[in-house]
């Protein structure tokens, strides 16, 4: 993808591109223009030598022709570039010709423009607005060097009236620059553009509106409103409701006019259409048997009865949003800058009890605009018009007063009168009701993953999102201590519930009366949908009105989770790479002695964020370097995790060095320590992996009996076990017979080498490369006595095969647990997921190259999943 910018002085197409390559990993090229030469040559005063490098990385991206850049980047068109070198329309027409380019215009009110210009020449002679005028029209519509003529062929026009970067940024991130449908319509946008140009021929009076009716990708006939064959068009006479200017549902028998949808249905005829057609309309009303799907893109005033119709027809009906294009204003509500001071964000009081990753909530606050200022004492907290020494009272005191307060997780939590996990420890008591442990005989436990939080709907709300909850989004839980919901008990008090679904128990999710909102999910882990929630509470907007239609009792409850996994590690030029293995090794293969190249299939904070876009539940970063000299404030990987953690709003993991370590100065820093670096700088959970091997061998030496002196258990204390994930490396070992070894063997469907019918799974350590005398059943069992709360379960054999999992160890380490399981390795193609969800009980499944190579999406694998059947979370790009 190219992106080019072009706008007026002043207009911030150079923030747009900052913006680009900052959070999307955009790489800046340059254009020479023999006018506009700044490259410091030709006679020019001499560079700083700090300003020198960045001087050589512009000239190695510097083209002297417009036909060298495009060459450059049609080798590399996969990845993303940036310029904002558009000279003159030569250059813009050859750029237009070629798929991987996008025009984007960057404008602003001239006074706006004016006053940035005053601002950024302030410490000499800044032009009057009059010298500015002309100098502005000069550069739009100079007869020879003009830039108007290229601004008006930008597909995406942006308003930038703006005063605040924070307030760009935002915006941008709604509009989803990079999104691959810009360069080539996926099958939804093309065929919906189709039925928006069947709509211009329409001549109904009230509205334009066309159709699409498309079986196997193949269009099969089209549609627009209107009267009939034969008779007078409606724009000119000939249906005389329409011209009458009727109010909608009035004198509908006395309309001529037919729907686009049966002007598709009667030209394609019963025998056409058949079963698996889709129908693409502007709105619609109407379909036919034959119709498998309905896709539309603007809502009309009877879509939840028509929704109703189509659900008991066996019709899935679907909204369908194109990326937004044409002229879009970034301000958003913000006054524009006209010369005033900037005004202040506003502030959050934030109080941290030291439970875990903190930034990540910080970030999220300050995505949606606000600032953050921390509680650092009682007093704090009425000044800022928990139990941590001092905080009860002043917390209860400040929700009884009717100020805003919000609790997260724990701070839903303790809101309540006690809890089952620690009866001896009061809440505060503000919400009548106690919590208990979920039932692990038919779930696992903790509850981990993306569920619903449902408000009841009734004939006061069912247009309104509460605190922007919606009942279609799903957010993020990790909790193992839930408030069972008992109809009625809690709204008998006042309160409003979102309730959510685990097994068969259902318990609140979320809980609110007047300013006060709790949530036992995670909003800043909760994408889009998340960050609603905190910006409705932020704002205020207790009630808010909702085009969302509601979930079906089968849609509530808690989707499979894909997570997107990447392993990290230094190439031979010391850069940050994310790389994957064949049976764990990561360098090419070479033909001759040398070794071959570490595969570089990208950079990881950029393919994390990538992954985040495509909708993926997770992000895992494997460490699978040693930074054995660098001292541990300074470790890269914490540095991926603050960039990634500042706009990707899923849970993040990282593993590798989880341990006890001896610093680069001598220091001894002991793993929790180690483990409280990466949760400060953006990770919800650590992987433990050859570690925990060590920590089992010992637990079992010790005849079953815990120290109290893991890594396991001291992290598990602190942050909770759900913080704490086991990294399993396991290879297959054949036998015979199961008298041939003491460990753990099944009856397998995949006979080794010697026709062996029985396996048992061999842990490893150090990367595979060294075997131990435990099974993988002896390690799952004892970490789980540890306090482990999840087990990644990879696969030796399997690893880089896109052969599929192994199902047959899932299964049986399954069997063995009762914490969350995800499984790791062998994933190829989409099926691969299917499988491993139907045939195993499998809390999450795990892809890596298939995702890095581009050989399939997260979004096309859950795609996939949902054709077949299985619950899976809707990616939501927009608040």
């Amino acid at each position: 993808m190219l992106i080019g910018l072009c706008g007026g002085i002043c207009s911030g197409k150079h923030s747009v591109a900052d913006y680009l390559i900052t959070n999307h990993g955009f790489v800046a090229l340059h254009l020479n223009n023999v006018n506009k030469d700044t490259l410091g040559e030709d006679g020019e005063t001499p560079l700083a030598p700090e300003h020198q490098q960045r001087i050589n990385e512009i000239r190695r991206t510097t083209f002297l022709t417009i036909g060298s850049l495009i060459d450059f980047v049609t080798e590399r068109w996969k990845e993303r570039w940036v310029t904002t070198d558009i000279w003159d329309e030569h250059v813009l027409k050859q750029l237009l010709r070629r798929p991987f380019f996008i025009l984007i215009s960057v404008d602003a009110p001239m006074s706006t423009r004016w006053h940035r210009l005053k601002d950024r020449q302030r410490n000499h002679d800044p032009p009057t607005l009059e010298d500015f005028v002309v100098e502005n029209d000069a550069h739009l519509y100079d007869l020879e060097s003009g830039f108007a003529a290229l601004i008006d062929q930008a597909e995406i026009r942006l308003v930038n009236g703006g005063s605040s970067i924070t307030y760009l940024h935002q915006a941008l991130d709604g509009l989803d620059l990079t999104n691959d449908q810009r360069l080539r319509p996926n099958w939804d946008q093309y065929f919906m553009q189709l039925a928006s140009l069947a709509a211009q021929r329409s001549n109904c009076m009230k509205r334009r509106v066309g159709c699409v009716l498309v079986r196997e990708k193949r269009v099969i006939s089209t549609g627009y409103n209107g009267t009939p064959r034969n008779l007078r068009n409606c724009n000119e006479g000939g249906c005389p409701r329409c011209n009458s200017g009727q109010k909608a549902g009035i004198d509908l028998s006395t309309c001529l006019c037919l729907h686009a949808e049966e002007n598709a249905l009667l030209e394609a005829g019963r025998e056409r259409i058949r079963e698996g057609s889709t129908l693409y309309c502007d709105t619609v009303k109407i379909t036919q048997v034959g119709i498998s799907e309905v896709v539309f893109s603007q809502r009309y005033g009877m879509d939840e009865q028509t929704e109703a119709v189509f659900s008991e027809g066996g019709v899935n009906f679907r909204q369908f949003s194109p990326p937004e294009k044409g002229l879009i204003n970034l301000n958003y509500g913000e006054t524009l800058h006209t010369g005033c001071t900037e005004k202040a964000m506003p502030t959050v009081h934030l109080l941290d009890y030291v439970a875990g990753n903190v930034r990540s909530l910080v970030n999220a606050i300050e995505k949606v605009g606000y600032t953050i200022e921390w509680i650092k004492d009682p007093i704090d907290i009425e000044n800022a018009e928990f139990s941590q020494d001092g905080y009860v009272q002043p917390v209860r005191k400040h929700i009884e007063s009717g100020k805003p307060f919000m609790g997260i997780c724990v701070g839903l939590q303790a809101l309540f009168q006690g809890s089952a996990e620690n009866p001896a420890v009061p809440g505060l008591g503000v919400i009548p009701g106690h919590l208990t442990r979920f039932s692990d005989s038919d779930k696992s436990v903790p509850h981990i993953g993306w569920n619903s939080a449902a408000v009841a709907k009734s004939s006061d709300n069912e247009t309104k999102d509460f605190y922007g909850l919606r009942s279609s989004s799903k957010y993020y839980y990790v909790h193992s201590y839930a408030v069972p919901y008992k109809e009625g008990c809690l709204e008998s008090n006042g309160w409003t519930v979102a309730t959510a679904r685990y097994g068969h128990e259902t318990f609140v999710g979320a809980v609110g009366r007047g300013k006060v909102l709790a949530t036992q999910f995670h909003p800043e882990k909760s994408g889009v949908a998340g960050l609603r929630v905190l910006k409705a509470f932020l704002d205020g907007a207790i009630w808010s009105p909702s085009g969302e239609s509601t979930q079906s009792f089968a849609d509530q409850g808690l989707t499979r989770r894909i997570i997107a996994c990447l392993d990290v590690r230094t190439n031979d030029q010391d850069d940050l790479v994310v790389t994957k293995g064949d049976q764990y090794e990561v360098r090419e293969k070479s033909t001759n002695a040398a070794q071959g190249e570490v595969r570089n299939l990208g950079k990881p904070v950029e393919m994390a964020r990538k992954y985040y876009e495509q909708g993926a539940d997770e992000i895992i970063f494997l460490n699978i370097t040693s930074f054995r000299n660098c001292p541990l404030a300074d470790l890269p990987m914490l540095e991926v995790l603050r960039q990634t953690s500042m706009n990707v709003f899923v849970p993040l993991t990282v593993g590798g060095g989880i341990r006890d370590v001896i610093d680069a100065d001598g220091t001894k820093v002991p793993a929790l320590q180690v483990a409280t670096l990466y949760f400060k700088s953006g990770a919800d959970k650590v992987s433990i992996g050859s570690d925990a091997v060590a920590v089992a061998e010992a637990y079992y030496q010790n005849d079953g009996k815990a120290s109290g002196e893991s890594a396991i258990e001291k992290i598990s204390a602190a942050y909770g076990n759900q913080a704490v994930v086991i990294s399993v490396d396991p290879r297959r070992i054949h036998v015979k017979s199961p008298k041939e070894t003491t460990h753990h063997t099944l009856k397998t469907r995949h006979a080794g080498p010697m026709g062996e019918q029985y396996c048992w799974y061999q842990c490893t350590t150090k990367g595979g490369r060294e075997g131990r005398d435990l099974d993988v059943r002896q390690l799952v069992t004892a970490v789980e006595a540890l306090g482990a709360g999840e087990i990644l379960l990879n696969c030796i054999d399997k690893d880089g095969s896109s052969s599929g999992f192994d199902l047959e160890l899932i299964e049986d380490v399954k069997k063995a647990v009762k914490i969350p399981v995800v499984a790791s390795s062998g994933a190829g193609v989409p099926n691969h997921f299917v499988d491993v969800f139907r045939h195993t009980s499998t809390d999450a499944a795990l892809g890596a190259g298939m995702f890095h190579r581009g050989e399939y999406t997260v979004k096309e694998v859950k795609d996939h999943l949902a054709s077949d059947g299985f619950l899976v979370r809707p990616f939501e790009k927009k608040l």
